[in-house]
């Protein structure tokens, strides 16, 4: 009985004994695995392979489960432009790795832009989704133009004689008619007022040509009488003087005559109605 309990106790131990062995030759090759893994992984990052990097850092960690390794993991998927698997690492590596890890403050800075910039595309995804959603504009018909007969094509000529009927259609032939019919406001007084502007204006010439003849005339003769002797009377002098001042009040009537004319013309030819004499009042 000794002897059985003996034994058993020995082979309890040699299987102990053996399980640990094999335990620690199990985590030696791990530990060796992951070492190469880790080494090809970071010769695959050196030369921007950095999917088959990710993936063999991967590999490493499970087999180490080292926060080191995570972090490596990250900087593979965020230099692949993978920002999901990135932001994942990083977390992973936040989440597991000691407080006083060197790379935590920046790995949380990447973690603020990852999850800023995951948001980001996920609005933009949203937006193009729902613009694919969109019902398309339906296209709208062209026109149906309708045929047209010869007759409709041809525009009709109108009668060169128009009824009563015809012109009452049309109230812009009808104002212009109407408009043309009625005579100027001014023309009432402006017509006579232009013409016996023109007769006075003669008239004052005639007598300011007569009137200053005579004066002319009668200095002259003075001139040649008296004036070289000084011995001219007063009366003499003031007859040339009164013809001289006769000249001047009949020269100022023929102006304001002829000033009268020239605005009676300019009112009674200044209408609707453009002749040589209102143009030329106005230029």
């Amino acid at each position: 009985m000794q002897k059985t309990t003996v034994f058993s106790t020995i082979l309890v131990l040699a299987l102990l004994a053996a399980r640990v062995a094999w335990a620690g030759q199990s985590e030696d090759s791990d530990r060796e695995a992951a070492r190469i893994a880790t080494k090809q992984a970071t010769a695959a990052y050196n030369l921007g392979h950095y999917d088959e990097a990710s993936s063999l850092y991967e590999e490493a960690y499970k087999r180490v489960p080292d926060p080191v390794l995570l972090y490596n993991v990250g900087q593979s998927y965020r230099q692949a432009d993978k920002l999901d698997k990135a932001l994942t690492a990083y977390r992973s590596y936040l989440r597991t790795a000691p407080d006083d890890a060197p790379n935590r403050g920046r790995v949380e800075a990447w973690v603020r832009e990852l999850e800023w910039t995951s948001d980001l595309q996920n609005r933009t995804a949203a937006v193009k989704a729902a613009q694919k959603k969109e019902p398309p504009t339906p296209a709208v018909p062209a026109p149906v133009v309708p045929e047209l007969t010869e007759s409709q094509v041809s525009p009709k000529v109108p009668s060169p004689s128009m009824s009563t009927s015809s012109m009452s259609t049309r109230p812009d032939l009808v104002s212009q008619a109407t408009q043309r019919a009625e005579p100027h406001s001014s023309a009432s007084w402006t017509k006579w007022a232009s013409w016996v502007g023109v007769g006075l204006t003669a008239a004052f010439g005639v007598a300011t040509i007569v009137e200053g003849t005579s004066a002319k005339s009668s200095f002259s003769d003075l001139q040649g009488t008296c004036g070289k002797a000084k011995t001219c009377s007063d009366s003499q002098v003031d007859g040339v003087k009164s013809k001289v001042t006769m000249t001047n009040v009949l020269l100022g009537l023929t102006a304001a005559s002829a000033a009268v004319a020239g605005v009676a013309f300019y009112f009674n030819y200044s209408g609707s109605k453009e002749t040589g004499a209102s143009l030329a009042w106005r230029y």
